[in-house]
């Protein structure tokens, strides 16, 4: 293929333009990342890509500066000097891969930093202010998966959903990622995490019913016992466990899922 083998002589993280098959213009952007080789036509939606091998030793020492990098990271709540909505092909794949379409990118303003090559995910509070951000590793190498501000998570849910005049039922998640796509359906909070804080158990004290769905580790299984032991002191707990994150799922196998469980 001729745009592999155009990828494979550009340095890493570079990319260029070229004419697709589709027709004339340099419509196809081919793209070089540590872990693989892309190609993307914006006229007729080629969208190719192939994992790489071994990394060489140039691109094990640029993940080995992107985590060094991230080891050291101590920022304020504020979104990165480079935040930006060019959002590239290995980020747009994981928000695809998470059932995130543009529109919901644009919706919750997610977006990504070069420095970091990670993806960015805010959090605003009902005034539209930012009140928390996480950083979202796009490769697989990079180390860890979230860097996120050392201090003030605690009183901290990312709301996929609102419905202030309904205070039956929430639903507790881990990432922000699974709280936008069960969000859709049913008021849903991500913890950010696995560990309710006191804060956190506070907001959710509001509400007649908890619903714990939690990634299916053991992290996950083991976070959702604890928050319905901790909730179920003062409200009604239930717990949905699925085989993979419900950020994996279909909306349809979503919906079912809250039907069952007459969430909706």
């Amino acid at each position: 293929m001729e745009w592999l083998s155009i990828a494979k002589n550009l340095a890493v993280n570079r990319k260029q333009r070229i004419d697709c098959d589709c027709g004339k213009g340099k419509t196809l952007v081919v793209n070089h990342f540590p872990d693989k080789y892309s190609a993307y036509c914006f006229r007729c939606d080629y969208d190719e890509f192939e994992y790489k091998g071994d990394l060489t030793l140039k691109e094990l020492a640029h993940i080995k500066e992107l985590n060094e990098i991230a080891e050291n990271y101590d920022e304020p709540i504020k979104l990165p000097e480079d935040f930006s909505d060019q959002i590239p092909q290995a980020g747009r794949l994981l928000l695809y891969r998470a059932g995130l379409s543009p529109s919901v990118w644009k919706e919750y303003g997610i977006g990504y930093s070069e420095t970091y090559e990670r993806i960015v995910l805010p959090v605003y509070d009902e005034a539209g202010d930012l009140v928390w951000l996480q950083q979202r590793a796009i490769h697989k190498q990079q180390k860890p998966k979230y860097i996120q501000p050392s201090s003030g998570r605690d009183s901290i849910v990312f709301r996929g959903h609102r419905s202030p005049d309904n205070l039956r039922t929430v639903i507790t998640v881990e990432d922000i990622f699974s709280g936008i796509r069960v969000g859709k359906f049913a008021d849903t909070f991500a913890l950010l995490g696995t560990k309710l804080s006191d804060a956190q158990a506070t907001l959710l004290s509001r509400y007649d019913r908890v619903v714990t769905w939690m990634d299916g580790d053991k992290a996950g299984i083991s976070g959702a016992s604890s928050i319905r032991k901790t909730m179920g002191l003062v409200v009604d707990v239930d717990n949905i466990q699925t085989t993979v994150d419900p950020k994996a799922l279909s909306n349809q196998s979503i919906q079912e899922i809250l039907r069952c469980k007459k969430i909706i």
